[in-house]
């Protein structure tokens, strides 16, 4: 059994001469929940739908669950769920036979936890899905990606449409899911709110490169937002590297810094600012200092 669920190497994607994905290397082990994130149009549906073989690669290799993603067999997509963007069911089918139909298709299928989520979500098992609310739609995808008991889950917006409490619940299930023995997760999502809720690591997909790959607590603890006061003017140059973002206003200057440490702080002190204050930031506060069109070498790994 591979320690990495998900392998991405040396991933190129180009649509009409445009480079979408620039040599994506990535992999996700076992047990984890991998928020992936990105402005629109950065290419994360588009390696999903590469990773599930969906869509061919211009170049380099990607596997699901050890097997090549180009040669998926019929019982590695049935240890797979996958919750695409749009919630694109069959239409015409009332949801119980549609229901009826992928049970029928699955490897297996945890039905008492099917019917608990069909009664946590309140689904009119006589109603044609295309009668349905977008919400509903989202709701009765979600249940039939987590009733076969995936050994991988992957969510690609999977909240679009839902409510405040349908999302919470959603959440919730996310998290039930994974505390059970080798579930992993990879979760897309642009309401970054829902993600530092459930992930333990993140990426971030900027310019077709992932800028950002690391433990969700550790790329905290890296990016640092400070407000400097000088007594006086403003100095010209801090000399200090990995300055993600800064803003001068009189005597007062904001700096994100990726990488903080002591001896930036030390370079900092040289200037004799009056007073030096952290201000807190969340996740989705970090992820717009990093996608900022300034910002593109942000957070590299340096000994600074």
């Amino acid at each position: 059994m591979p320690d990495n669920v998900i392998e991405v190497e040396g991933l190129v994607k180009y649509f009409g001469g445009r480079c979408v994905l620039d040599g994506i290397d990535l992999m996700v082990p076992r047990g984890c929940i991998y928020g992936l994130l990105g402005r629109n149009g950065s290419g994360k549906t588009t390696m999903i739908r590469i990773l599930l073989g969906l869509e061919p690669a211009t170049r380099g290799r990607t596997a699901l669950l050890g097997q090549d993603s180009t040669a998926l067999s019929a019982q590695t997509h049935g240890r797979i769920g996958y919750v695409a963007e749009g919630h694109n069911l069959i239409q015409n089918y009332r949801v119980q036979r549609l229901i009826n139909l992928c049970k029928a298709l699955s490897l297996q299928w945890d039905g008492e936890f099917f019917g608990r989520l069909i009664e946590t979500f309140r689904l009119p098992m006589d109603r044609k899905v295309k009668e349905m609310s977008a919400g509903m739609r989202a709701q009765l995808n979600l249940a039939l990606a987590l009733a076969i008991e995936p050994e991988l889950l992957i969510l690609d917006d999977p909240t679009l449409g839902l409510d405040t409490v349908a999302r919470r619940q959603f959440l919730e299930l996310a998290i039930d899911l994974i505390q059970k023995q080798n579930r992993t997760i990879l979760f897309s999502s642009h309401i970054l709110s829902d993600v530092e809720r459930i992930a333990d690591r993140v990426g971030i997909l900027m310019a077709g490169k992932i800028v950002v790959d690391c433990e969700l607590d550790d790329l905290k603890d890296r990016v640092r937002k400070l407000r400097v006061i000088f007594p006086k003017e403003l100095p010209g140059d801090l000399y200090l590297t990995e300055i993600i973002n800064r803003q001068d206003r009189g005597r007062e200057m904001v700096l994100t810094v990726a990488n903080w440490n002591a001896r930036k702080q030390t370079i900092l002190d040289t200037f004799g600012p009056e007073t030096c204050t952290e201000l807190p930031m969340s996740l989705e506060d970090i992820f717009i200092e990093c996608t900022r069109p300034v910002s593109a070498s942000v957070v590299p790994e340096s000994e600074v």
